[in-house]
């Protein structure tokens, strides 16, 4: 098991790590540590079932929620008490604390703004659902709309230099050709920027946040994605609202999430404590 031959690896004794933080994505319940989109086998709680393989209490957290507790603690936030993190990946999860405090909502699933029906249209997304921002605006939509336009007859290094076929295509692959000055990259990521700034643009309306974080591997595109994220605020939130809510990139990265599963569980177990 991975997470046992990592604690036998540490060069610190094993009675001295007190707690272990688990980031995973989807729908995470921290309070009972249950995860219902990945392992859920039975009514067991993913948490207590490697609890006791491993024998160290285990706090369950979602990936986004984590990260924005990272960038929150050693970030990009500096003052701000009220932020909201994006985390832009395949998928869209978004952290949201106020006061300074972790949001979690009446069943813990709070932040999953990729299932916002944004758009008027009869996609399918991932959860079943119709209109989904994440449909339009994630990764597996930049994926989706790449294979598409090849199909179509638009043409792109990543299959005319690197000769990789159409279905096998990646969201890396698409982030390291707009980064190779890739034209239809480029375009499809300015594309999900704007659909993106949409999204953004209601939570900014509904919210009011001082700061929002934009953290995962589509930021890596820079310019490409941020600048239509911006345009997009500016064209669809108010502006009374948007002039109180700076946009920052993500400072930590992949480092986010490490250093917010780290805190959040020496919080918890002070509270247990």
């Amino acid at each position: 098991m991975y997470i046992q031959d990592f604690i036998a690896k540490l060069e610190a004794p094993v009675d001295s790590v007190l707690g272990i933080g688990l980031n995973l994505s989807g729908r995470i319940v921290y309070t009972t540590g249950h995860s219902y989109s990945f392992f859920h086998f039975d009514e067991n709680p993913l948490a207590g079932v490697i609890q006791v393989r491993v024998g160290i209490p285990v706090f369950l957290e979602n990936d986004s929620r984590a990260r924005a507790y990272g960038e929150f603690s050693a970030g990009a936030v500096e003052e701000e008490k009220d932020v909201l993190f994006l985390n832009l990946d395949y998928g869209i999860g978004v952290g949201i604390l106020f006061d300074g405090q972790v949001c979690y909502g009446k069943s813990g699933y709070a932040g999953e703004v990729g299932h916002m029906p944004i758009f008027d249209n009869e996609r399918i997304c991932h959860c079943g659902k119709k209109g989904c921002l994440e449909a339009e605006a994630s990764g597996w939509a930049l994926t989706r709309m790449f294979r598409e336009k090849l199909a179509e007859g638009s043409s792109s290094v990543i299959t005319s230099v690197k000769g990789i076929n159409s279905e096998d295509i990646t969201m890396d692959n698409i982030i390291e050709a707009a980064l190779n000055d890739d034209v239809l990259a480029i375009e499809l990521i300015a594309r999900v920027g704007e659909n993106l700034g949409r999204g953004i643009a209601a939570l900014i309306n509904v919210l009011n946040p001082e700061l929002v974080v934009l953290g995962g591997s589509l930021i890596s595109t820079g310019d490409y994605l941020y600048l239509p994220i911006k345009t997009a605020l500016n064209k669809y939130s108010l502006s009374l609202v948007n002039n109180d809510s700076q946009l920052k990139m993500s400072k930590l990265g992949e480092r986010a999430g490490i250093l917010g599963a780290c805190l959040l569980v020496r919080n918890r177990l002070l509270e247990i404590e």
